[in-house]
C-alpha cells in the first residue's frame, strides 16, 4: 500500500512537471491582442484580452505552496495529478486553449476583469467570445461542457 501511495505521488509529481514544462513553452505565445498601456493601467489587469479565446489557468508556485499546506501535500498530488488529466484531455480536444499563468485578466470590451486571486480554484478555464461576458469553468465541467456537445 505504502508502495503503491509512492508511485501515485511520483505519477503526480511528474504530471505535474509535465504541465509546467507545457506553461514554459506556451508562455511566450500568450501575447494579449490589441492592449494599449491605457487599457493597461484602468484595468490593471496581467493581460488584456479582446479576442475570442479559450485560457487554462494553472496555479503558481505560491499558490501551489498554498495548496499544499491546506490539502496536505499527499493530496495535493492526487489534485495534480486530476488537474492534469483533464489539462490533457481538454487540450486534445480543443487544441486552441492557451495555458497561462495571468492572474488578473482584462476583457475590455466586456467592461470585465477576472482576478484569480479571488478564486479558491486554482485550475480555471476562460472561455471567452468576443461580444459576450467569459465563462468561468472548473477543468472538469469544462471537459463536460466541450465532450457534451
Amino acid at each position: 500500500m505504502i508502495l503503491k501511495m509512492k508511485a501515485v505521488k511520483w505519477v503526480g509529481i511528474f504530471s505535474f512537471a509535465v504541465l509546467m514544462s507545457i506553461y514554459s513553452c506556451t508562455k511566450g505565445e500568450n501575447k494579449p491582442a490589441e492592449q494599449t498601456s491605457d487599457q493597461h493601467q484602468k484595468t490593471k489587469a496581467d493581460t488584456v484580452i479582446t479576442k475570442s479565446t479559450i485560457l487554462l489557468l494553472g496555479p503558481d508556485e505560491e499558490e501551489i505552496d498554498e495548496i499544499k499546506k491546506r490539502q496536505g501535500e499527499d493530496n495535493f498530488y492526487t489534485i495534480a495529478d486530476d488537474a492534469n488529466y483533464y489539462s490533457a484531455e481538454i487540450f486534445e480536444a480543443a487544441p486552441a486553449t492557451i495555458y497561462t499563468g495571468y492572474r488578473i485578466i482584462g476583457f475590455p470590451k466586456e467592461n470585465y476583469v477576472f482576478d484569480k486571486n479571488k478564486s479558491e480554484d486554482k485550475w480555471l478555464v476562460i472561455d471567452y467570445k468576443a461580444g459576450s461576458q467569459p465563462k468561468i469553468y472548473s477543468l472538469v465541467d469544462y471537459y463536460r461542457h466541450i465532450t457534451e456537445k
